[in-house]
């Protein structure tokens, strides 16, 4: 395996809240220190798999009701909400524990925050702050509240966070908790998400500058006879998955050395990483620009959750399933081809290429074309992102009307936003592979346009990408 990976290495988790004041190193204190902003987001999905799971949460309520005693006792929807609060809080802690350097959960403590307004009721009103305080009583958490801006400030409040004490990891371990113990598991009623228009970007303090958020406001909705269909074949998918070995083949120490280049990384912001956290294998499908009055699902649908999602390409390469090598198959040049099909058209070569300026910038020609395909605006009307840079000699602008000029058979569908209607396409041809390969007994992993199989079954998936593809377009794609 040596020299297989790039040094692309573990991808950042969506869910991390960087600030630029640095963890204290482990090595140079008996406990990790807790920073203001410093962690990853509580995640109400994360759960300690029974019987251990419920084992410490026995014990852990028995001394909640010792630290908060009650007069009254609470009827059973309030007791059934106050045991689910438990159960993630801990859980929560526990995967910090296991998968974090810095083992700190982010969450916000306000009664009225927006970042619950789509949440369970067990996680609003300001409760999971109570359940905080009443665990860092009973001295199983220790917190650190986060910055409290001045009233009228247009900087935002940070949120606060809570590490696992001593205590807590040694009873969790009494009970026989592992990093094998911590599962992610996302209810039916989450596998199918639809969101609004992404509203227009916004100043992000914490980054100094415009910020394009990443969806627009969920939408809530009827299930129909076809989201009904996709939820059952998705949780189908999802408990399939659960019973697989679905990890990275590599040795203790190989881990250990690309963590290492991974979290000295001097351009990586937020929370280091101690194992990549492949308990997370239930997957969802995200639909975008939909209508609160009308709802429709006609754009996105893509598929995520998966943690094989969240790594880099080099280190997908190390992904065993089963215990068996692994290989990944992807529809090149997914979305110019797939406007090239719709009309009719054949089409060869690189399509991200451009002879005028060589083979060195093939990252920036496919960002330009992917702006171009998603987006309403011209890519020279967008900021370049820094690791992207020019040819010498060349503007922006002339690469655009470089690539104008040689798709013009498809330049009707550019600044269109056809990018959503694409990946509507190319998510149900990837359900459509994975839903096979799990009816036929073995595992497709997608990675959107991509999957990841056993090299044993590298033929039957090429052969199953050919046929959904010609299925809808007429016409085979170009598989790598």
């Amino acid at each position: 395996m040596e020299g297989m990976f790039d040094p692309g290495l573990l991808a950042e988790p969506f869910d991390v809240f960087a600030f630029d004041v640095e963890p204290a190193e482990p090595e140079q204190s008996g406990e990790v220190v807790l920073m203001p902003g410093r962690g990853t987001f509580f995640d109400e999905f994360i759960e300690i798999r029974n019987p251990e799971g419920m084992a410490l949460v026995e014990q852990v309520l028995a001394v909640f009701d010792e630290v908060r005693p009650r007069q009254r006792k609470r009827n059973q929807a309030a007791q059934s909400n106050h045991t689910e609060r438990i159960c993630r809080l801990l859980a929560n802690a526990m995967r910090a524990h296991f998968f974090r350097v810095l083992p700190s959960v982010l969450y916000f403590r306000k009664a009225d925050a927006e970042w619950y307004e789509d949440s369970p009721s067990w996680m609003r009103h300001g409760a999971l702050g109570e359940a905080v305080d009443a665990l860092a009583d009973a001295g199983l958490f220790r917190t650190i509240t986060g910055r409290k801006m001045q009233d009228g400030s247009v900087t935002p409040s940070s949120a606060s966070s809570y590490a696992p004490a001593e205590a807590l990891i040694g009873i969790a371990l009494e009970c026989g908790i592992t990093a094998q113990s911590i599962r992610r598991s996302i209810p039916a009623e989450e596998l199918v998400r639809l969101f609004g228009p992404k509203p227009q970007p916004e100043f992000d303090w914490t980054k100094g500058g415009l910020v394009q958020p990443r969806k627009g406001k969920r939408i809530t909705f009827e299930p129909t006879a076809e989201t009904a269909e996709w939820t059952a074949t998705l949780a189908a998918i999802n408990a399939f998955y659960r019973l697989q070995d679905i990890s990275l083949g590599l040795a203790p120490e190989q881990l250990d050395f690309w963590l290492t280049e991974r979290n000295a990384d001097p351009d990586r912001t937020g929370t280091p990483y101690r194992l990549p956290e492949t308990f997370g294998t239930d997957i969802y499908r995200v639909f975008n620009n939909g209508d609160q009055d009308n709802p429709r699902f006609g754009q996105g649908g893509r598929m995520f959750g998966g943690w094989w999602m969240h790594i880099s390409e080099g280190l997908r390469e190390a992904i065993t399933i089963n215990g068996q090598s692994t290989v990944e198959l992807d529809y090149g040049n997914c979305h110019p081809r797939m406007l090239y099909a719709e009309r009719g058209l054949n089409c060869d070569g690189d399509l991200y290429a451009l002879p005028e300026i060589g083979d060195n910038f093939r990252r920036l020609v496919k960002w330009a074309m992917q702006v171009l395909i998603n987006g309403k605006r011209r890519p020279n009307e967008k900021e370049l992102p820094d690791h992207l840079a020019l040819p010498p000699g060349f503007t922006l602008r002339e690469i655009v009307a470089l690539l104008e000029a040689r798709h013009q058979p498809i330049a009707d569908a550019f600044k269109t936003g056809a990018g959503l209607r694409l990946m509507r396409l190319e998510s149900d041809i990837a359900l459509e592979i994975v839903t096979t390969a799990m009816a036929e007994g073995w595992v497709a992993l997608s990675v959107h346009d991509s999957f990841i199989t056993t090299v044993n079954k590298r033929d039957r998936l090429e052969e199953l990408m050919n046929q959904a593809h010609f299925h809808r377009f007429g016409m085979n794609p170009d598989i790598n």
